[in-house]
């Protein structure tokens, strides 16, 4: 075989908070416009992952104090 040969893909999800108006902004944008884009994602006990990646799902609930928190999910390009 050869070295290198072959398809990977990868495939992240996670949960969380926003840390301002700004990255709610810019992941509801990428979404929309079903952009590819490069991301680095850090997972702990592991190791970083990082390329380019589509947001291939998007989901948002609102917490009791006003926070609101996201679900998503990053499909490798």
């Amino acid at each position: 075989m050869l070295e290198g040969a072959g398809i990977k893909r990868a495939s992240i999800s996670g949960r969380g908070l926003f840390k301002d108006a700004q990255s709610d902004a810019l992941v509801r944008q990428s979404f929309f416009d079903g952009a590819v884009k490069t991301y680095q994602v850090v997972i702990p006990d592991f190791g970083t992952v990082q390329g380019p990646f589509q947001i291939s799902s998007l989901e948002f609930a609102g917490e009791h104090n006003g926070e609101v928190s996201y679900e998503l999910a990053l499909e490798s390009a």
